[in-house]
């Protein structure tokens, strides 16, 4: 199933209209209609909104995998999440449905991938560790260029965000506590 069907599905479950949903999440009401119909892709930030607005983890829309608690993550069993849209791939680097209190990710941020066009913040601290390529952080009214083995960490509640503006895919580690996926 989809991730618009899932959200549209879940929508329909809490006895949600679209109105209602757009009020919640603060997600405009066309571009609701546009994710319920698989017309466009959700960027994760959009998604996190859509998600907390109908009481779940982001995690709700992606395929579960078979076994829930483990402790070590084989590079060829990670948990993708790919989005051709916003020109990033995430790599979930702990189990999926682990109750860890650490989020670590595996991006590869394509030349041009942004994290929105307006910084968001929410509860918790990030760590980013640029491992090939360069990466643009902002945090508050201060912007920051990491290059490779160049590391950031910072209370996410500072508004946030990032892009990549080289011409190669920038691969990043990215730690969040808590849990956003």
């Amino acid at each position: 199933m989809t991730i618009g069907k899932k959200v549209q599905e879940l929508r329909q479950k809490k006895q949600l209209t679209l109105r209602q949903l757009s009020k919640l999440s603060g997600c405009s009401l066309g571009f609701l209609s546009q994710v319920e119909r698989d017309l466009v892709s959700p960027t994760v930030s959009s998604l996190k909104k859509i998600a907390d607005a109908l009481e779940v983890n982001i995690m709700h829309f992606f395929d579960h995998p078979s076994r829930y608690q483990r402790v070590v993550v084989k590079k060829e069993e990670r948990n993708k999440l790919v989005n051709p849209k916003s020109k990033v791939t995430y790599e979930l680097l702990r189990p999926q449905f682990s109750d860890t209190e650490l989020e670590a990710l595996y991006m590869y941020l394509e030349p041009g991938a942004y994290s929105g066009k307006e910084l968001h913040s929410h509860n918790g601290e990030e760590f980013v560790i640029v491992l090939k390529g360069e990466l643009e952080i902002t945090v508050g009214d201060e912007v920051f260029h990491l290059k490779e083995g160049d590391s950031a960490i910072y209370k996410s509640n500072i508004p946030h965000g990032w892009k990549n503006p080289g011409e190669i895919t920038t691969e990043v580690i990215w730690v969040n506590h808590p849990p956003t996926f």
